[in-house]
């Protein structure tokens, strides 16, 4: 068994219960737009990224869709189908191709049952996902354009540890609920001030720490909700 998954809530796992978890995984490439599950269907598998991204998002009846979650290697993409019976809203689907241990979610869930350390570290998985939602729903509604870009882009790098990532602004404006010419727009001021460069539906991050302070605070307290992610379980 390797020493570590590129996962970090599998490697946070006792080497025991990490092993049967990895048992009956199977590892897989996933392009960028490849759907996880659909919108209020349980999924067959999940997902335990080892790199990449997948975004979680709400599509409405009338049209358009908007996104509700980021999940990197930090997670598992199907987390909520593991607490109950409730059908979820969201679908999920690739944002930045990734590499990721799939494992059937009856499997999964079967080991959860039985393990109060598996139990334990999903669940503080799920409450950094909440901080987020609830945080990033504020920013929606109350923050400039730039701030939630700027804000969305780093959130994004954070999950995919890649400073470059294929966006295109259609995909942009979707994620976060805007005008395609307003991502245009606030991408150009970004590019002009050498944060970013975005070329034929490529962004790359120039200047982080330049966009850190160009994004609101709800990337700071999205940051610390994902740095604060399974310390010891003795600490």
């Amino acid at each position: 068994m390797p020493a570590t998954t590129g996962n970090l809530l599998l490697d946070a796992l006792s080497p025991e219960l990490r092993e049967g978890i990895l048992a009956p995984c199977r590892a897989i490439d996933l392009p960028n737009r490849t759907q996880l599950y659909e919108q209020g269907e349980a999924p067959a598998y999940v997902y335990f990224l080892c790199t990449g991204v997948a975004s979680l998002e709400v599509a409405m009846a009338e049209g358009g869709s908007a996104e509700v979650g980021l999940t990197g290697h930090e997670g598992v993409v199907g987390a909520m189908h593991l607490l109950g019976p409730t059908p979820t809203p969201s679908q999920a689907c690739i944002l930045v191709q990734a590499t990721a241990l799939r494992i059937r979610l009856d499997d999964l869930r079967a080991i959860f049952i039985t393990s109060e350390e598996l139990r334990g570290r999903i669940l503080e998985f799920v409450q950094q996902q909440n901080v987020a939602l609830e945080q990033v729903a504020a920013c929606n509604r109350l923050h400039e354009a730039e701030q939630r870009l700027a804000r969305w882009l780093m959130m994004c790098r954070d999950r995919s540890q890649q400073d470059t990532m294929t966006l295109t602004q259609e995909f942009m404006a979707d994620m976060l609920g805007t005008r395609r010419t307003t991502v245009t727009l606030v991408a150009g001021s970004l590019q002009e001030r050498g944060m970013i460069s975005y070329r034929r539906g490529k962004v790359t991050i120039l200047a982080p720490a330049e966009l850190e302070k160009a994004a609101c605070h709800c990337y700071r307290i999205c940051n610390n909700a994902l740095r604060s992610l399974y310390r010891p379980l003795n600490a």
